[in-house]
Order: structure tokens, then sequence, then C-alpha cells
């Protein structure tokens, strides 16, 4: 339970005001919202099961001391990341209203293309693959951190715009980074008092 409830905060919570969530966001002005829906949890299954096999793997390779303290290692470093990338303003000009179909016709396939290629090595999958590492629960952390992300994304589908008018990125940003060294540093200090 632990691992399931990590994952889906720790991942939903680093993807809110991710470049996936506004490419999602964008992908909603070209495509009816539950193919979007569609394209981008099909997206979001691969990738985190990819990332759960690797990071399994791994932890039942590996020592569990070293992975632990690697992980925690990286949770400060996306906690950084966060905080350190610059916001990037978006406007409206970067959602093409223009009616589209996709490829072969298929809008669920074109977003499910165009998610893999923009989530593919971002924070997230990392996050999902040290998650899995660290808790070698492979379902609990693919189903939290595959929840965590749909939610997220969901969001930017059912109401992006009317979250990025009221809560700034920069904000969003600031929390999950916060959030992301606060599990870092209490990852390290359980493996090392």
């Amino acid at each position: 339970m632990t691992a399931l409830l990590t994952s889906f905060l720790l991942v939903g919570i680093a993807e809110m005001a991710d470049k996936t969530q506004l490419l999602t966001l964008c992908l909603t002005c070209k495509y009816p919202p539950r193919k979007v829906l569609a394209g981008v949890a099909v997206a979001i299954a691969i990738l985190n099961l990819v990332a759960v096999l690797v990071g399994g793997f791994a932890g039942r390779l590996l020592p569990t001391t070293p992975i632990n303290i690697v992980a925690g290692i990286l949770f400060v470093a996306f906690g950084l990341w966060a905080l350190l990338s610059r916001t990037e303003d978006t406007d409206e000009e970067a959602c093409d209203t223009t009616p589209g179909r996709g490829i072969g016709g298929s809008a669920i396939l074109t977003v499910t293309a165009a998610f893999l290629v923009a989530e593919v090595g971002d924070k997230t999958q990392l996050a999902t693959l040290s998650l899995a590492a660290r808790f070698e629960a492979f379902f609990a952390v693919w189903l939290g951190a595959s929840l965590g992300m749909l939610l997220a994304n969901g969001l930017a589908i059912a109401g992006g715009v009317m979250l990025s008018t009221r809560i700034p990125e920069a904000a969003l940003k600031r929390v999950s980074g916060a959030l992301f060294i606060a599990f870092g540093v209490w990852t390290l200090l359980e493996v090392l008092l």
C-alpha cells in the first residue's frame, strides 16, 4: 500500500505542469477529449511498464542499500530540477484548433505516439523506475504511477485552461520540487541511519 500511495502522489505531482501535461492540453484542442484520454492512458501504461520492469530488475540484482541511496539522490535531483527549471510561457497559439485526423486517421494513435515520444526519459519515468527499485513492488508502483500520471493529464484535459489561469505553473513546480526533495532526504536518512 505504501508503494502504491507513494508512487501515485510523487509521480502525479511531478506530472503537474510538466511538458507532457501541456502537450495533453494542446492535443485536447485538436482531438476529442475521450480520444486524447485513451491515447494518453495507453502511452502511460506502456511507459510505466517499461520503467517498473527495469527498476524491478535492478532492485533484484543489486543490493538494496546502494539502490536506495541512488534513489534518494535521484529524488533530490528531480526536486532541484523542478525548482530550477524555467517556467515557459505558453500562449494560446500553441494549441492548433484545426481539425486533424492524425496518423492513419487515428487520433488515439497520434496522441499515444506524441505522448510516448515526449515522455521517454522524463523525470516521471525515471521516478517510476526509482520507485520500482526502492519498493520492489511491481504492480503497486506501476498502478500508482500510472494512476498519478493519468489523473494529472486528465486534469489537463478536463480543466487545464482553468487551472493554468488560477494556479501559476511556477507554484506547481515549487510544490513538486519540494516534495521530491523531502522524499529524497527521507529515503537517504532511512538508509544511512
